[in-house]
């Protein structure tokens, strides 16, 4: 009888990695794709300086949750106490505003001009930040062969099945 109530109150993970992309325009905006996602399932954190953690959790069904952890290297010259989220329509929108510093073009002028810098997609890293290149390529590829294994399995499935009658 112990056996059966511990296995009903042990939760299973699906951990996956979202799509991410970055929009470039007045600020640096991180898009994050989280379909089915809702405010009270995210956390973003600033944990150490010049990082922001994003995780999230839903649950899918009754042990069952769905889970994700994404790292930002932000650069020096974003207002780190500035930096703001939006979720909308599964996506959730992560604005990382830019320090700008107003230099003048000649000595004596009176005009300037303003520089900014740009993230490169280099900032964004692993799910964990602790995890070595070779172990993100193994991981990588376990996902594509897993991938490949089921549609060369539901190819079987459809050959053998569908196949005779052609």
């Amino acid at each position: 009888m112990e056996t059966q109530i511990e296995e009903t109150c042990r939760l299973y993970y699906d951990d996956f990695e979202p799509f991410c992309q970055w929009k470039r325009e007045e600020h640096e905006t991180l898009e994050i794709y989280l379909q089915e996602f809702k405010k009270q399932h995210l956390r973003i954190l600033v944990e150490k300086p010049g990082v922001v953690t994003i995780t999230g959790e839903r649950p899918l069904d009754g042990t069952r949750r769905s889970r994700f952890r994404k790292q930002i290297k932000i650069p020096k010259s974003c207002k780190t106490e500035e930096i703001r989220a939006m979720l909308g329509g599964g996506v959730l929108q992560i604005r990382l505003p830019k320090q700008t510093s107003a230099f003048p073009t000649k000595p004596g002028s009176t005009e300037s001009y303003t520089a900014s810098s740009s993230m490169p997609s280099s900032y964004l890293l692993d799910i964990q930040s602790s995890s070595s290149r070779p172990e993100v390529i193994t991981k990588l590829a376990l996902q594509v062969a897993g991938v490949l294994a089921v549609m060369v399995a539901s190819g079987a499935y459809a050959y053998h099945h569908c196949g005779r009658a052609w």
